[in-house]
């Protein structure tokens, strides 16, 4: 491998038929390819799983892994549980990263080659990737990403970090939790902005954009979001379409689940660190120096 490292790729999957030939086709073209893809189907039964099956016959480097069909979309929690299963499979397998990808993602040919190479080279890096993009109207927008939070559909991890921070936390809210874990641990996270690729269905619009929006604020408070900094938040995101819509579910939601006092999904530790970072925020300190 020319960049040293080698890489196993997780990827959770349930009826992608519109998009998984696309993100299939995206990492066969890579120009460092991993050693094993395990795309693990959570009860898919639009013909995705046929689509997987046809590419693993002319790719030995691809499995197809079928999970029980739990009869429903589970947003988060679904996705935590399927990617546990993944480390269980991968347990034995040796390999310096690992990468979780969407099945709606087409990645340009040199992802994760790039990714690779600034990992090997920024040995601090415990997770990392590119930065997302979706076309709405014709129109090439990025997804909005802190240069500390590596998007959640295309990630690479280092192996020893993601085996010591555990498994992922079965939850909304997942890909936030394991992020405080390793900066906790003594980690950076890190997005690289000039390395797009294209996420071919808006973040959080998997059961439509309302619930989405929603979701956005009970997962703030599920993982120890302070009522300032979220207020803050979604006054800020004002400026985005849907504009105040989008903030008022953010609140709704957050407040809905501070209501009904939803268990976090966060230690008083990592609560207590998860607001340390807000602080600094606010401060308009970067986290990294």
């Amino acid at each position: 491998m020319k960049n040293g490292g080698t890489y196993l790729i997780l990827t959770p999957m349930r009826n992608e038929r519109a998009t998984i030939d696309t993100t299939i086709e995206s990492v066969c073209r890579q120009t460092v390819r991993p050693d094993i893809w395990f795309i693990l189907a959570d009860g898919a039964t639009d013909g995705s799983r046929d689509r997987v099956l046809e590419s693993a016959r002319r790719h030995s480097w691809i499995r197809l892994v079928e999970l029980p069909d739990r009869g429903f979309d589970l947003v988060g929690q679904g996705v935590a549980e399927v990617l546990n299963h993944g480390l269980q499979l991968i347990r034995d397998i040796p390999s310096d990263y690992v990468a979780k990808i969407d099945a709606d993602l087409d990645l340009p040919a040199d992802y994760f080659e790039r990714l690779l190479a600034f990992m090997e080279r920024e040995r601090s890096v415990g997770v990392c990737s590119g930065h997302p993009y979706v076309y709405e109207n014709g129109r090439r927008m990025l997804e909005r990403h802190a240069s500390h939070f590596p998007s959640g559909t295309a990630r690479l991890y280092r192996r020893r970090v993601l085996d010591e921070t555990g498994p992922f936390v079965t939850s909304v809210g997942w890909d936030t939790v394991d992020l405080l874990r390793i900066r906790m641990r003594g980690s950076t996270t890190k997005v690289l902005h000039d390395l797009p690729f294209h996420h071919m269905r808006r973040m959080g619009t998997r059961l439509g954009y309302l619930e989405g929006m929603l979701r956005d604020g009970r997962n703030a408070y599920l993982t120890g979001y302070t009522p300032v900094f979220l207020t803050l938040r979604a006054l800020y995101n004002a400026r985005y379409f849907p504009y105040v819509v989008r903030s008022a579910c953010m609140l709704v939601g957050y407040a809905a689940a501070c209501l009904r006092r939803s268990p976090r999904v966060v230690t008083a530790e990592e609560r207590a660190f998860h607001r340390h970072l807000q602080r600094q925020r606010l401060r308009l300190h970067r986290l990294d120096g």
